[in-house]
């Protein structure tokens, strides 16, 4: 049984849990949908993953029966440095950072520089808990997570491909992996961060250069929508909830970013949107039991749409 909680008809990639009767077959299904249907599905990392398509505020039941699923061409494209389905097309380069994405539907590339994982250096003069000081803001990142990069095709399917990316830098480790869907799904681009956090006096930003040029962003609340600037040393870091949109100052193009927690965020220029992902920081303004927070393991997820 799929559920939709949103007032809008949803299609989207499900990964569901399923135990066979007959486990050797576990790797070869079919899922039929409520009409009966055959709808794409594919095997991945122990759960089925398939797309369904659910009514606004409904539920549908999906079966899924152990056999070889149908033939139907596939989409979707995978290798260690590239990813492609019906609506994007994504490169990675050689530090293992998708260094463009192209958005067939508007013909154009949404990246102006590679999307990278920066540690900045974060030791407010006071009150670290929750303070963060201007001059290390627009500061360059002491260090992007980089090292020797692991990478491996982990999902290439009718349903799903994606690319694991694994890393080393400042004593932490960095597990994403970038994936592109098939359907309405693929109308995002995700990345999945799975972080052992053992660095200090610094936080850590994900950062996303845009083509997009505009001195204004809007950005989502649960009650609305609120435009903010460029940042400036009265308003940097700011409240965001789940995505930050940044439309070209001609109207004709845009990126929204999609993040699936509650960050801080900030826009150090006309094109860049960064989240802010995790706050160790240094104190020197006191209180020295706040060194060690947000030490350990952490998981996010991101997205980007055109």
């Amino acid at each position: 049984m799929v559920f939709n909680p949103l007032n809008i008809a949803r299609e989207d990639v499900v990964e569901a849990g399923v135990r066979l009767p007959d486990q050797t077959k576990a790797t070869q299904v079919r899922v039929l949908g409520p009409d009966g249907r055959e709808t794409l599905s594919q095997v991945s990392g122990g759960k089925v993953l398939f797309l369904a398509s659910v009514p606004p505020v409904g539920f549908d039941v999906y079966d899924v029966q152990a056999g070889s699923a149908g033939t139907a061409a596939s989409e979707l494209k995978a290798t260690e440095t590239s990813l492609e389905n019906a609506r994007y097309r994504l490169q990675m380069d050689a530090n293992g950072d998708v260094s463009s994405i192209f958005d067939k539907a508007v013909n154009k590339k949404l990246l102006s520089a590679p999307v990278r994982l920066a540690i900045k250096t974060d030791n407010p003069r006071n009150w670290p808990a929750w303070n963060m000081d201007y001059d290390q803001e627009i500061a360059a990142p002491r260090a992007y997570v980089s090292g020797t990069a692991k990478v491996r095709v982990v999902e290439n399917g009718p349903v799903r491909v994606a690319v694991e990316v694994a890393r080393e830098t400042e004593g932490s480790r960095f597990v994403q992996t970038i994936r592109l869907s098939a359907g309405d799904a693929g109308n995002r681009v995700e990345f999945g961060n799975a972080i052992d956090w053992r660095s200090t006096n610094c936080n850590l930003k994900i950062c996303f250069p845009l083509t997009a040029v505009n001195s204004n962003a809007t950005y989502n609340w649960d009650v609305g929508t609120i435009e903010r600037p460029t940042e400036s040393e009265r308003q940097f870091e700011v409240a965001s909830h789940q995505w930050i949109d940044l439309t070209d100052q001609s109207g004709g193009y845009g990126a929204t970013v999609l993040t699936d927690c509650k960050n801080g965020s900030d826009k150090p220029d006309d094109h860049t949107v960064r989240l802010t992902l995790i706050r160790t920081p240094g104190t020197r303004g006191g209180y020295p039991d706040q060194a060690s927070q947000d030490l350990g393991h952490h998981e996010f997820m991101f997205g980007l749409a055109g």
